[in-house]
């Protein structure tokens, strides 16, 4: 699979609260379907990548989507495992934006 992940993409850390709608089938949270980032709502078109990270503590796993939204650009997403603290954690810019 082709993540779009090349050379010339921008990535930014920001680690920034976020409201994520999601779809919620077998369990809560089970996949992003939008979120809102600086005051815009972002569809989520294609979850690229999922995985499940510890954090340094050992006290809090979380679970981390990678998204191409409808802008074109690739966003990392995670979740508290049981919780719904969402948090934007990467933001890959990849130039073809509208």
């Amino acid at each position: 699979m082709d993540s779009g992940l090349t050379s010339s993409a921008v990535s930014e850390l920001t680690d920034r609260p976020v409201d994520v709608k999601c779809y919620s089938g077998f369990k809560a949270n089970e996949r992003p379907l939008s979120f809102t980032f600086c005051e815009r709502e972002f569809s989520v078109m294609d979850i690229e990548g999922s995985w499940f990270e510890q954090d340094a503590a050992g006290r809090e796993r979380r679970v981390c989507f990678r998204v191409r939204a409808d802008d074109g650009n690739l966003y990392l997403l995670s979740c508290g495992e049981g919780s719904d603290d969402w948090l934007l954690r990467r933001v890959w810019m990849l130039g073809n934006s509208s």
